[in-house]
């Protein structure tokens, strides 16, 4: 796995000089992954063998059109959450939204790297050959799931700014890390891991003044796009309760 490590830094360096000069939402040295989640699941473990049975089952009962989906959502934008919300949330119609989402996603992978990296379990595709890919191939570490954690991290930034969806937006987060289960790209184990690094990471960062701010800057344009009256100035943001995140038996193979 040494073009796994290089592609590790690789990435690493990217998120971190697209923000060079930024003050971050939330550093390193806030939040440790290694001391909130379990280790990653080792390859002869009842966990594992309990993922793999899932992703066969999930293999075996995949259709055209959850293949489409997983595909359509390899890439991780702000845009792929449009439907779900009900208005065009690209970069040109939502300019403070995006980058709300993209400062969000570059501070949590100088968190999330470096936990994939130290870790090192291997991709389900890569440690056993049954499971059959339908998505490009990723040459980094398995445990925990960045598209989950994507997924979970930008439904919370969403359902803050428009909580009247705060349910299907949830909905729409956990589908976008369980379709990497369903591709065969990740562990079960790996999307629950990264949900949950999601929550971690959001909850700090909304001790940043800046990053409070900024969310109710982006809360504004997007209720503006949705002509949907403004929240009161001192709305606070709010984390998912187990009663509205969905389990992962529970996510829709499809958007909503």
């Amino acid at each position: 796995m040494i073009r796994a490590a290089y592609a590790l830094v690789f990435l690493f360096l990217t998120a971190l000089a697209a923000h060079a000069g930024d003050d971050p939402y939330v550093r390193p040295s806030d939040i440790d992954l290694l001391a909130i989640l379990a280790p990653a699941p080792a390859p002869d473990s009842a966990i594992t063998r309990e993922d793999l049975r899932i992703l066969l089952d999930l293999q075996a009962t995949r259709t055209p059109e959850m293949v489409a989906m997983a595909n359509a959502d390899v890439q991780r934008t702000l845009q792929r959450f449009s439907q779900v919300v009900g208005t065009d949330l690209s970069t040109a119609r939502a300019p403070k939204a995006n980058a709300l989402v993209d400062k969000a996603t570059a501070d949590s992978a100088a968190i999330f790297l470096p936990a994939k990296a130290k870790w090192q379990r291997l991709r389900p595709y890569v440690q056993f050959p049954q499971i059959k890919l339908v998505v490009p191939p990723e040459d980094t570490y398995s445990y925990p799931s960045g598209h989950a954690a994507f997924g979970m991290g930008t439904a919370i930034l969403l359902a803050n700014m428009v909580p009247e969806k705060a349910v299907a937006i949830y909905e729409r987060g956990v589908q976008f890390g369980f379709e990497r289960a369903i591709a065969g790209v990740h562990y079960p184990s790996d999307v629950e891991a990264g949900r949950l690094s999601a929550v971690a990471m959001v909850a700090m960062m909304m001790r940043n003044p800046a990053f409070q701010d900024d969310l109710k800057a982006a809360r504004a344009e997007v209720r503006s796009l949705l002509n949907l009256p403004p929240l009161p100035q001192d709305a606070l943001p709010a984390l998912p309760s187990p009663s509205i995140v969905p389990t992962q038996a529970e996510a829709p193979a499809t958007a909503k």
